[in-house]
This record gives structure tokens, sequence and C-alpha cells, in this order.
């Protein structure tokens, strides 16, 4: 009889330690304060002031040269958010461009830039061709292609000859200009007869 008494009571000791504990357990998880999972927002973790960054070919060459007075890095999306930027396309077998912007982003490990704020494209002239100012609020590079291009109204200028639209594309290797809509060209005389026209247009309705 005592045996089971001690039984008994060594079974109701051992369930009374058994709720303790789980009520420990909860008690500490709930009166102590877990911090929510992290949330990865549009923040910079690093910058650099005055900036170049330069694209090479397999052999060396540069191709390309970017320009800042300051970059931010953003991890949320690994972009590069660029200042006062200035890209230049340096390939051999391409004419020279230059574009400008208030501010430029990077993305795709620099194969696409986008610049915004007063964005100008300049391809610069030769003995066969007048300068091209390819103007619009942004423009897209894309940097292996040598595109550029935009769905914004835009403006295309090369000496008296003019060209305006809502969204243009120029590919650089072969001077193709593109406009999609609302297309407005005037190209001068003069141009025609010297033979240095704006690069091949072609317009989209």
């Amino acid at each position: 009889m005592k045996e089971r008494a001690s039984i008994v009571v060594s079974i109701f000791i051992l369930t009374l330690l058994v709720m303790g504990t789980w009520w420990a357990a909860d008690y500490s998880q709930r009166a102590v304060q877990i911090d929510p999972p992290s949330r990865l927002t549009h923040e910079r973790d690093t910058w650099a002031k005055k900036v170049v960054l330069v694209r090479t070919d397999p052999k060396g060459i540069v191709i390309h040269r970017l320009e800042g007075d300051l970059m931010e890095h953003f991890p949320d999306d690994k972009s590069y958010e660029l200042q006062a930027p200035r890209a230049y396309t340096l390939r051999e077998e391409n004419p020279l461009t230059v574009a400008t912007s208030k501010v430029a982003f990077i993305y795709d490990e620099g194969d696409k830039i986008v610049m915004r704020g007063d964005a100008v494209l300049l391809r610069l002239g030769d003995a066969e061709r007048q300068p091209l100012n390819f103007r619009s609020e942004e423009i897209t590079l894309l940097v292996d292609k040598d595109l550029a291009y935009t769905d914004l109204p835009a403006v295309a200028t090369s000496g008296r000859s003019k060209m305006t639209g809502v969204g243009m594309r120029f590919n650089n290797a072969t001077q193709q200009l593109d406009v999609f809509k609302s297309t407005d060209v005037d190209i001068a005389p003069k141009d025609q007869r010297e033979g240095s026209e704006p690069p091949a247009q072609r317009a989209n309705p």
C-alpha cells in the first residue's frame, strides 16, 4: 500500500514539474520581445564620391566609361544611383557618344543605365556625318548593344534637321534612328544636298 502511494506521489510531482516547465517556457516567450524579421528597404549601404567606372573588351581596351559626382548602392534591388553622370561609348568600330543627365540609375551590373532629368545623348560628328543630339527627360542605355531608347517625348537634331516624337530608339552601331509615334520630321535641304543628313530614320504610326 505504501509503495503504491509513493508511486502516485512521484507521478504527481513529475506532472507538476512538466507543467511548470511548460508554463515557464511559454511565459518566457511572451515576456521577452522578439524583434520582427528585418525588412529590406530601399536604403543605401555604401557610397563613393568622384567615381570613374570603365568597361573593357576581351583585349583590355576600354569600350565604355562612366563618371559621376556621387554613387550610392542599394542592396534591395542591387542598383546604383549616380549623381551628375557622364557616360562615354568608346568602341573603335562605332562613333563616339556622350550621354549626360541629372541622375543615372545603374542596373544589371552596369549593362543597363537609365539617364533621368534633362537626358542628352550626343553622337559626335566626323567627316561623313554631322553630330546627332538625342534629347529627352529619360534615356535608357544598353551598354553591350550600344543602344539608346526612350518611351517619352524626345527630340533628335543633326545640323539644321530635326525629328520629334514620342518614343525613340537609336542604334549607334547601325546609325538607325526610329521614332514610334507623333512624328514630325524636318530635314534641311542643305543637309540633303551635302549628303550629311541625319542617320537613317523610320517612323512607326
